[in-house]
């Protein structure tokens, strides 16, 4: 019997599903790393978790307003996910978009809500290790204070690009955010930023990479294919095991670039919204 069991207590749900998203760490670095950034302050609309006679098979986190997120799933037969649809409908209310594995969601969604429209068709990428060496041309530096004009109008920017427009006001909170805790980098050259990327949600062995931005007048120079490769290579550094990434599966050129580097493929993710 399929069940659906929902948490109040974000320390419980913690404990009792962090080891299960552990066994496939670069697939859930999304639902861990947002788990292990919980705290008593944050906003949480869901926490729950699907089992099959008392096994855990999938934990379900929304702390987006937009989108739940969902761990990798096992393999379920299509009568389960009408069955595990039928649950979410029942007892969790409005559900406002599905990002997770392409097969399992996209199935879940039609389920649940035919008029879902996919926002993004995504693959995870994980490295080991660096294929490509970035360019000798240029520098990968962390970026810092006075910065802040420039690294505000790409996040601005790059956010208007993936169908997640801010304001202004956004834009400069989210700057600031990474640049104080230090976690965006660019890529310069003759002390002029051309590119940046950053890093986010590190767990146990992994961390993403994520933010990859080039102004379109930096663009085709392979600005951010240096600066994703120097990065990666710092975490390794650092002493991660694997560094992850996110693509838009309709950008065919950041893929090539991304597996060139040295990251390959190993789950397609798709986001529905309503």
């Amino acid at each position: 019997m399929i069940t659906l069991r929902k948490y109040d207590d974000h320390e419980k749900f913690r404990s009792d599903v962090l080891s299960h998203l552990e066994k496939n760490e670069v697939e859930n670095n999304l639902p861990i790393g947002v788990l292990n950034s919980l705290t008593a302050e944050s906003t949480i609309y869901l926490m729950a978790t699907i089992t099959k006679e008392d096994e855990l098979l999938v934990v379900l986190l929304q702390t987006h307003p937009q989108q739940i997120i969902i761990s990798k799933p096992p393999r379920f037969s299509d009568k389960e996910i009408s069955e595990i649809a039928k649950l979410l409908s029942e007892q969790i209310n409005g559900i406002p978009g599905l990002i997770g594995e392409r097969n399992f969601t996209e199935k879940l969604a039609n389920y649940i809500n035919p008029q879902y429209y996919v926002q993004m068709n995504q693959r995870i990428y994980k490295l080991t290790e660096i294929k490509k060496e970035p360019a000798s041309n240029g520098k990968l530096r962390l970026v810092n204070m006075v910065d802040l004009p420039v690294v505000k109008n790409w996040v601005f920017m790059f956010c208007d690009e993936i169908g997640e427009s801010i304001n202004w006001e956004e834009s400069e909170e989210k700057a600031l955010a990474f640049i104080k805790s230090e976690r965006i980098y660019a890529w310069e050259i003759n002390r002029k930023l051309v590119a940046m990327a950053s890093i986010s949600r590190p767990t146990r062995s992994n961390i993403c990479i994520s933010l990859v931005f080039t102004p379109i007048e930096n663009r085709k120079k392979g600005y951010a294919s240096s600066c994703v490769s120097a990065l990666s290579s710092l975490m390794l550094e650092k002493g991660y095991k694997t560094t992850s990434l996110y693509t838009d599966l309709d950008n065919p050129t950041s893929n090539k670039i991304y597996m060139e580097i040295g990251y390959e493929p190993i789950m397609d993710s798709i986001l529905y919204r309503k």
